[in-house]
């Protein structure tokens, strides 16, 4: 099946008193480029090269550090020379400006699922964007809140997140490397910061705000125009709010790792795919559960439907995929949805092609939901869990040949499965 890119450029303003620091973190990238294709390419010498391509890189950001004065000069020559000795995860470099943070650069390995969860060269950078630090901030204060209201016994709630709830960041990015700029391009990367822990369980997250946002526009809101009987909830939506009910929803679904007991993983590892599929769900489950605790604040007057709309929306985005069994967050969808479907939540007028959402009842499903995979995951019932995964077929063979039933909407080719980017400010500061 043919699957179509929509192109956008990448461009935004730059400090050009710190053209010389920014070069030196796009040469870095350049890098980190030549070295995922030489991973790519199984190249044997990698080994014999890697080290002296990876110390060029650390040269080419002393360069850049050295056109700083002060403190500044001082915060990112420290940061830079503490890479010498390689980099065992993401690792993240800031450049700050008039005593602020300013522009991060991310580089390193991340696993990815596309190559057999082996650990790719990855990178990018961007100018920080502090305009949804209040939202962020106000979400995290609600974490007892939302522990204390999850439908489940106080005793399967687990712990208290705020000690160790994941630091959320955005960026606007305006170049990707290596993994990071695939086909399928990522809105976010979870990194440890230099501390080894669970891959679910990772300690900093990197949001790419303005692709995240671009992408609903592009992809998500465009499969909600075509087939969702709901799209007017959100048609009118401008960038700002967009951004704000998918950060919402992020949020929760990063936060939603950690909640409450889990026993499957003392018999699944974490990297079984139907541990992950799982571990998803419950997390995308959890994210949608805690809208209902922002209504009077972050989600007021309309804002809570329109923040289901757009979570169902990108519900859509992430089925369209295909493949369940090879992506985690895809087969998430599709349990959610499929479980949406069965209880009568979502409908699918066949004679309009669209789908139709029941928002009272969603909510009573949503909760349901979250329900059945936090008892799932404390009574760590290995078989329970399986017939979970497999419940409306097998998942391994679902979404490999073609969407089932009504999901077969989605297959639309004029609406574009990727979006690719000319990174203008990138080629203006080379």
């Amino acid at each position: 099946m043919y699957k179509k890119s929509a192109i956008v450029d990448l461009d935004m303003k730059i400090d050009e008193g710190l053209r010389q620091p920014i070069r030196s973190f796009l040469h870095a990238l350049e890098c980190i480029e030549m070295l995922y294709h030489m991973q790519k390419a199984g190249e044997a010498s990698i080994i014999e090269l890697e080290d002296g391509i990876y110390q060029k890189m650390v040269e080419t950001l002393k360069r850049g550090a050295s056109y700083l004065s002060g403190q500044e000069k001082l915060d990112l020559s420290s940061k830079v020379e503490s890479m010498r000795q390689g980099i065992y995860d993401i690792c993240s470099i800031t450049l700050r400006r008039k005593e602020e943070d300013y522009i991060d650069l991310i580089l390193g390995k991340i696993h990815s699922w596309d190559k057999h969860n082996s650990r790719c060269y990855s990178g990018a950078v961007g100018v920080i964007n502090k305009s949804f630090d209040n939202l962020i901030e106000g979400y995290d204060k609600k974490l007892d809140l939302f522990l204390e209201n999850l439908p489940v016994s106080e005793e399967k709630r687990g712990f208290s997140i705020k000690k160790s709830a994941p630091v959320m960041r955005c960026i606007e990015v305006f170049f990707l490397a290596g993994e990071l700029n695939i086909r399928h391009k990522p809105i976010c990367v979870f990194f440890s910061g230099g501390t080894p822990q669970n891959l679910s369980t990772l300690s900093r997250m990197t949001v790419f705000i303005n692709i995240y946002a671009t992408r609903f526009k592009l992809i998500s809101k465009e499969i909600a125009r075509k087939y969702l009987e709901d799209y007017s909830v959100i048609e009118g939506l401008d960038e700002s709010i967009t951004s704000k009910l998918l950060l919402v929803w992020l949020r929760g679904h990063d936060l939603g790792h950690f909640y409450g007991v889990d026993s499957i993983n003392k018999k699944m590892s974490e990297l079984d795919k139907s541990y992950l599929i799982l571990h998803e769900l419950k997390s995308d489950l959890i994210a949608l559960y805690n809208l209902r605790y922002l209504t009077e604040d972050f989600l007021k007057d309309d804002l809570l439907i329109k923040a289901y709309v757009v979570a169902i929306a990108e519900m859509f985005r992430y089925i369209r995929r295909g493949m369940f069994y090879n992506y985690p967050d895809t087969a998430s969808a599709f349990l959610a949805y499929s479980f949406f479907k069965e209880s009568g939540s979502i409908n699918f007028d066949a004679k309009a092609k669209k789908f139709k959402i029941d928002f009272e009842k969603l909510e009573v499903d949503i909760k349901n939901l979250t329900s059945i995979l936090l008892n799932l995951f404390a009574e760590g019932d290995v078989r329970e869990a399986m017939k979970l995964v497999n419940r409306f077929g097998d998942i391994k063979e679902l979404g490999q040949y073609g969407f089932p039933g009504e999901l077969e909407v989605l297959s639309d080719t004029e609406i574009p499965h990727y979006i690719d980017f000319n990174f203008v400010t990138r080629d203006r500061l080379l």
